[in-house]
């Protein structure tokens, strides 16, 4: 990772591993785990299912974190690894789905204040200001 993206990322990464669907948009599904999940994005570990996504692709990701909590998101890949990991920054994601992530991270990152920082830098960037 080169120093230009490090400074690019906002918000905290959290290493937490997850069964997971990724969506296409013709409905088919394929079935993944997650590594690591952030306010803004993901990052998961791709299978031989996923070798025909490419860069850009917007997929529907499914986080299953229990038997009645998940995470859905609409995302879109923006970058594919050498070990079939797939880089994605969310879309859109629905309030539900905010306050499962929400405590995920809380639980997850033991820092108040990093995770208010968090919150502040995704709440502009949904408005198009500058954190």
């Amino acid at each position: 990772m080169n120093d230009d993206h490090k400074e690019k990322r906002r918000f905290k990464r959290i290493f937490h591993d997850a069964s997971t669907h990724l969506i296409a948009e013709d409905g088919s599904a394929v079935q993944c785990n997650l590594l690591d999940i952030s306010f803004n994005g993901c990052l998961i570990s791709g299978s031989k299912y996923t070798a025909n996504f490419q860069v850009q692709d917007k997929l529907t990701i499914d986080i299953i974190l229990g038997e009645q909590i998940g995470i859905e998101v609409s995302a879109h890949i923006v970058f594919i690894g050498k070990y079939k990991q797939l880089g994605f920054q969310f879309d859109e994601i629905d309030i539900d789905s905010v306050t499962a992530l929400r405590k995920l991270v809380e639980l997850n990152m033991g820092d108040t204040s990093m995770l208010e920082r968090n919150l502040l830098s995704l709440s502009s960037l949904g408005s198009g200001e500058d954190p």
